[in-house]
């Protein structure tokens, strides 16, 4: 068997792998990591690359008014009886200082993203400051390797390739409202057409897209190995201490001994229904909207030498509403649209034909609420009019004029329409009198602007996503002009919260609660410090990034005390 040696091996190229081999570098350390796909970026890559950790140096620029003691109230309050107080300070401690280092020695660069904390109403919430967004990136730095890095999800795609941003929405859907934005989507295509002349798709990266390239930049430029089709097929333990692992590297075994330790950060278990019945009952579902690959490889390999799952939490997973949309013989997986979501003139009705939570709370918060409803049919419905479909769209649907033709959809049975409220809930199969009774209560509270069911509008993070105009309430627009349409949503998961259990050093503990010497995890491989809670945009990444930081400031400590033979 080839035989490699190393100083750190790390297994996945999702966020926590990838910044653990930039902190790792960045320290001298002789670092591989290694991706079972063809490609680098796993989920990371998909999202939207949001990352939350509060009281950055950007936050502190802006003059945001936070401290780490309001952070970890708020974090007190969110979490409850989840709380864990030895993770929550390394975060928000080790979290700027991660951000830090990225943004002084590395390509990896955030702005400070104008969007409050989900629950920005509650105890040490804020309107802003905690959440940042990469800066875009200029893929043609990257020369071929930019055919590595994952596509992201066709929802941020348009015209086949080119990318839409977070911060470009409101300039493609009004592209008419002003010059401006005409120019600027003008620009944007002339820039893709030239694009496609040399690559697959556009190369101007935004959200995760450009936070995975500029992190492979960055890898890159610190002479880090990076290895594609190489799944890891057990790690080598011995004397309960792990010293590498073997590696399948383009169908060839290879033994890495890794002399400092190994970091697992696959992603977690999300696309593994095995794990998923075991781990997520209660909480049954079947779609899942990260990394196909994303399948428990690092729990596996790690339970097989006696480490233990870490199950304690408020959810197994964070959640989104989705859709499905058969494309020939397989369905197309629709996350939650960034042009509809929780915008006036949309609601959410159960099976009963009834509202059971505030449309505008966050995406996590929708399918938690659906999963506790009574109805417990673990999916519900969308319902909308001609008037919102054409201004939001609806699901897989741009709103106008980047979708022309809604019969191709209704043809797909993607979604039903209706002339009447009273038809649409036979088409849907709910009960009329409720639907017709839920529709009547939404116009009427859309003209007091006071939702006496589920306080919509209530919060900073409501009215992210409402509409000025509606200045009675932002968030509350009426359901009236037919026809009226609706789409069947599903659950699925972002990420999952349980992984295997660690200590706040991110050493993965066995049966009796010790540590592995020699094994770490990261990102969604270590059970969540938010526990399944969903604080803020970001929750998922800035803790990877934090604790990958962790790993890499333990390991060289333990370095320089001595405590490993070098």
């Amino acid at each position: 068997m080839i035989k490699k040696k190393v100083d750190v091996l790390v297994v996945g190229s999702g966020i926590g792998g990838l910044t653990s081999g930039l902190f790792l570098s960045n320290r001298g350390f002789e670092t591989i990591i290694c991706e079972k796909n063809n490609f680098y970026g796993g989920t990371t890559a998909w999202s939207q690359g949001m990352i939350w950790i509060p009281n950055t140096h950007h936050a502190k620029a802006a003059g945001i008014d936070d401290n780490f003691e309001n952070a970890k109230k708020y974090l007190k309050n969110e979490l409850g009886n989840f709380y864990r107080e030895e993770f929550v300070d390394i975060f928000l401690k080790k979290g700027p200082i991660a951000i830090e280092e990225l943004d002084k020695h590395t390509e990896v660069k955030f702005n400070l993203y104008d969007t409050p904390d989900y629950h920005s109403d509650e105890i040490g919430g804020v309107k802003t400051g905690r959440s940042l967004s990469p800066l875009p990136f200029d893929a043609n730095l990257l020369g071929n390797e930019f055919l590595n890095i994952r596509w992201p999800i066709p929802r941020m795609l348009i015209l086949g390739g080119m990318m839409v941003s977070t911060n470009e929405v409101a300039t493609f859907l009004n592209p008419f409202s002003s010059l401006k934005k005409l120019l600027h989507i003008f620009k944007r295509i002339i820039r893709y057409s030239f694009d496609r002349i040399k690559y697959p798709r556009g190369t101007e990266l935004g959200n995760g897209n450009a936070l995975v390239a500029r992190c492979i930049y960055s890898l890159k430029k610190n002479n880090v190995e990076l290895w594609k089709n190489s799944p890891i097929k057990k790690l080598i333990f011995e004397k309960n201490k792990v010293s590498g692992a073997i590696i399948n590297k383009d169908g060839k075994d290879i033994e890495v001994e890794s002399k400092y330790g190994v970091i697992l950060a696959t992603g977690g278990f999300a696309n593994n229904k095995q794990l998923r019945d075991e781990i997520c009952k209660g909480f049954e579902h079947s779609e899942t909207l990260v990394d196909s690959s994303n399948t428990g490889d690092g729990i596996n390999v790690a339970r097989k030498i006696g480490a233990q799952i870490d199950n304690d939490v408020a959810s197994p997973g964070y959640w989104t509403p989705i859709s499905l949309m058969k494309k020939k013989d397989e369905n197309l997986v629709v996350p939650y649209g960034w042009f509809d979501r929780g915008r006036p003139g949309i609601i959410a009705v159960n099976n009963e034909g009834k509202r059971f939570v505030n449309e505008s709370n966050s995406y996590h918060d929708v399918v938690f609420a659906m999963f506790n409803d009574s109805s417990k049919k673990n999916n519900f419905h969308f319902i909308c009019d001609s008037s919102f479909i054409r201004k939001r769209g609806l699901g897989y649907l741009l709103p106008w004029p980047w979708t022309l033709n809604i019969k191709k959809y209704l043809k797909m049975n993607y979604i039903k329409s209706a002339q009447t409220i009273e038809e649409l809930a036979e088409k849907i199969k709910v009960n009329k009198k409720n639907l017709l009774k839920t529709v009547e209560n939404i116009n009427k509270f859309s003209k007091t602007g006071k939702d006496l069911e589920f306080n919509r509008g209530y919060s900073s993070f409501n009215h992210k996503l409402g509409d000025k105009k509606n200045t009675k309430n932002p968030n509350l627009g009426p359901i009236i002009n037919p026809p009226f349409y609706s789409l069947k949503i599903e659950a699925a998961t972002l990420g999952t919260a349980t992984g295997l259990k660690t200590d706040e050093n991110c050493r993965v503990l066995n049966l009796n609660g010790l540590p592995i010497e020699g094994l770490f995890a990261a990102g969604n491989d270590m059970t969540s410090m938010m526990r399944g809670y969903y604080p803020g945009g970001g929750i998922t990444i800035g803790p990877a990034i934090a604790f990958s930081y962790q790993i890499a400031e333990y390991i060289e400590e333990k370095k320089n005390n001595g405590q490993y033979k070098i």
